[in-house]
C-alpha cells in the first residue's frame, strides 16, 4: 500500500514538473505571463507564480503572441502539412494569405497586393475576380459596426458580439449606404 502510495505522489510529481516547465523554459518562473498553446490557437497558457494555467479564448478569437492576449482578427495557422508532397493550403478567415506545404514543413505565404489565394487552383489571382471579403470588424470600435461589401454594394455586414461579420443583402432596387447604414433606393453602386 505505500509502495503504491509513493507511486501516485512521485508520478504526480513528474507530471506537475513536465507542466510547470513550460513556464520554466520561456523565463516566466518569477515573471507572470502569456504563451501561446502548442496545439489549439483559441487556447493559451497563463503563467502565474511559476504555473501554468491552459485557458480558452471567446468564440472567434484566437491567441495573438505577439499582443499576449486573444484577437478576433488573429489568424492562427495549425500545421495541417501532409508529412509528404507539396500542397498550398488555404488560411481560414484571409483572402490573401496561404501555407504551402513541403514534406511535412509549412512556409506561411501571401499574395501580392491586389491579389487574393484560390483554394480552386492553388494560386493567387486578381481579388476583383474572387470576390473574397476580410473580416472588417474592429475588437476596439464600439458596436454596432457595419461594412459594405466591396464586390456588391447590395451586400453589407453587421458585426456580431464575437467581432464575426454576419452578412446581409439588401432588396431588390436598394443599395447599402455607409453613410446612413441602412438600405437605400439606388440603382447602382458608387464608384469607388
Amino acid at each position: 500500500m505505500i509502495t503504491r502510495i509513493a507511486i501516485i505522489v512521485f508520478l504526480g510529481l513528474m507530471t506537475r514538473t513536465a507542466v510547470a516547465n513550460v513556464c520554466d523554459d520561456s523565463g516566466l518562473t518569477t515573471v507572470n505571463g502569456f504563451l501561446s498553446h502548442k496545439t489549439e490557437c483559441s487556447k493559451y497558457i497563463s503563467c502565474y507564480g511559476g504555473q501554468p494555467y491552459e485557458l480558452s479564448c471567446p468564440t472567434g478569437f484566437n491567441f495573438n503572441a505577439d499582443l499576449k492576449k486573444c484577437d478576433p482578427k488573429y489568424i492562427c495557422v495549425v500545421n495541417n502539412c501532409p508529412s509528404t508532397g507539396i500542397v498550398k493550403i488555404p488560411v481560414d478567415g484571409s483572402c490573401t494569405q496561404y501555407v504551402l506545404c513541403i514534406g511535412g514543413v509549412q512556409y506561411p505565404k501571401e499574395c501580392q497586393t491586389d491579389l487574393a489565394f484560390d483554394s480552386a487552383t492553388g494560386n493567387c489571382v486578381p481579388a476583383a475576380e474572387l470576390q473574397c471579403m476580410e473580416n472588417q470588424c474592429d475588437s476596439a470600435a464600439a458596436p454596432p459596426q457595419f461594412y459594405v461589401n466591396q464586390y456588391d454594394c447590395m451586400k453589407y455586414y453587421i458585426c456580431d458580439e464575437t467581432y464575426q461579420p454576419i452578412e446581409f443583402q439588401c432588396a431588390a432596387g436598394t443599395i447599402f449606404d455607409t453613410t446612413t447604414n441602412k438600405c437605400i433606393l439606388g440603382a447602382t453602386c458608387p464608384v469607388a
